[in-house]
């Protein structure tokens, strides 16, 4: 009971230091005019805490903050975060508070120094800290997913995080880490790759040579057979003509000899005119073939940009 009794009171204690922080001006100076629009925000979020609505009060300075940034509110949204237990926005909230606190100059001034000191060292006793060094050429520095800026600690929870840095031409490295609670660690990614100039296979001269001799020798073997065949055609109607003028018996051995003739005519000219078109077909087809052997890409390059992806094709 005597325990139960301890912690209710501890916790009530521990919220009304928030309140009471948030109910004094940081410095002695006079501060600066707030617009209507912040002490309005101000003033609902001093209620949100007295009623111990502390996410609440949280949003209304985060939204105080967007506003009008100032220390005050970077000190205020630490306090609550830590309270809330965002371990590490809390850390760095408090850490920027403290270091932009203005020395005290009374003794209020200084109970709150005092305080909003213990809680960044209490708060650093739950965390860890990395000291990210990223490649140059780094445009954007992601701990765990989340932006992050070159040059400033990250407060992360104790256990493993994954330090990303993406360079401006899409490019990638990665790092795990493992920290404790209260451990300091510096993060040195490695350099990007330079980009890599596309592989291209170099044409074999031979191949183009023999395809295009070849293309040609078969395109004009195919125009002379179907010329041939023409003739040939030609032969066979002049035979038939003198087959059914008249001039000779259908008996005579002459009429046989000619009729024998206008056959092999016919003949002729069907196989050369069939050789000749399989010979134009297999010409063209090889032409193709070598042109598309000349000028089509060698292979499709594929590489991250931004969100997207950019396709190169490489001859």
């Amino acid at each position: 009971m005597g325990a139960h009794l301890l912690f209710v009171y501890t916790a009530r204690a521990a919220t009304l230091s928030v309140v009471l922080a948030g109910a004094f001006p940081l410095a002695a100076a006079e501060p600066p005019p707030r617009s209507r629009e912040v002490q309005e925000l101000i003033d609902e979020a001093e209620k949100a805490a007295k009623r111990l609505e502390l996410a609440r009060a949280r949003e209304l300075w985060a939204r105080v903050n967007a506003i009008d940034p100032s220390t005050m509110a970077v000190c205020q949204l630490g306090q609550y975060d830590l309270r809330l237990d965002r371990l590490e926005e809390a850390a760095a909230e408090l850490e920027e508070c403290v270091e932009k606190m203005p020395a005290p100059t009374d003794d209020v001034e200084r109970r709150r120094y005092e305080v909003r000191h213990a809680d960044l060292a209490a708060v650093r006793q739950r965390v860890a800290e990395l000291h990210v060094s990223p490649p140059p050429g780094t445009a954007r520095l992601l701990v765990d997913g989340r932006e992050v800026s070159a040059g400033s600690p990250v407060f992360v929870a104790p256990g493993q995080h994954e330090v990303t840095a993406m360079g401006e031409q899409g490019q990638v490295v990665r790092a795990l880490v493992k920290v404790e609670a209260r451990q300091s660690r510096g993060v040195r990614l490695p350099l990007f790759e330079a980009p890599k100039a596309p592989a291209t296979s170099a044409r074999n001269p031979w191949i183009m040579g023999a395809g295009a001799a070849a293309s040609v020798a078969l395109l004009g073997a195919g125009v002379g057979l179907r010329v041939a065949g023409d003739f040939a055609e030609r032969e066979t109607a002049a035979k038939a003509a003198r087959l059914s003028d008249g001039s000779m018996f259908p008996s005579s051995a002459q009429f046989r000899e000619v009729y024998d003739e206008a056959n092999a005519a016919d003949t002729r000219a069907r196989l050369f005119h069939g050789f000749g078109s399989a010979a134009l077909v297999a010409g063209a087809a090889l032409g193709a073939a070598t042109v598309v052997y000349v000028v089509w890409p060698r292979k499709a390059e594929i590489r991250p940009r931004g969100a997207g992806a950019e396709v190169r094709l490489v001859w």
